[in-house]
């Protein structure tokens, strides 16, 4: 077993084993590894490759790997908003629900911070909990904004 790449095997045995968000058995075959291949790198007997990383996001679309990959970094992942640069039925409705979606998550951080603070002190597992649910409000916000820059392409430029 080897450090390099624990946090991420630890993540990805998470969501595909203890969580079973996805199946193993499907994973590994999108990924085009055999079952036992897959299985070493999520115990990190073997390291992921930067390919299979992104075999494994493409076939276990778990937003917690790119959040995990961006941590640290200036860079928040967005939900790809497909389709043409003019308002379309539904448009309306996804950035409503878009919107929508920011005020929960935000409600949930303010949960997490006042669910913290019950005993007025803020230990580790708290912290983590907090930062966990505010990626989920940034991957939100992110989101609704790659939907406004589809619709309208000009809010993308820079100065706008």
């Amino acid at each position: 077993m080897t450090d390099r790449g624990k946090d991420f095997a630890d993540l990805a045995y998470t969501v595909v084993v203890a969580e079973r968000r996805f199946s193993m058995k499907r994973v590994a075959s999108e990924m085009g590894l055999g079952y036992d291949a897959l299985h070493a790198r999520i115990v990190n007997r073997t390291p992921f490759s930067a390919e299979e990383i992104r075999r494994l996001i493409r076939s276990a679309p778990d937003p917690r790997f790119v959040a995990w990959l961006l941590r640290g970094t200036r860079f928040v992942a967005a939900e790809r908003v497909e389709g043409d640069d003019e308002l379309e039925a539904g448009d309306a409705d996804a950035i409503q629900n878009a919107a929508m979606r920011i005020a929960i998550e935000v409600a949930d951080v303010l949960e997490a911070v006042q669910n913290g603070l019950a005993d007025h002190r803020i230990d580790h597992r708290d912290a983590l909990e907090i930062r966990d649910e505010i990626e989920i409000a940034e991957r939100a916000l992110a989101t609704l904004a790659e939907h406004l820059r589809r619709i309208a392409p000009s809010c993308a430029e820079d100065g706008v």
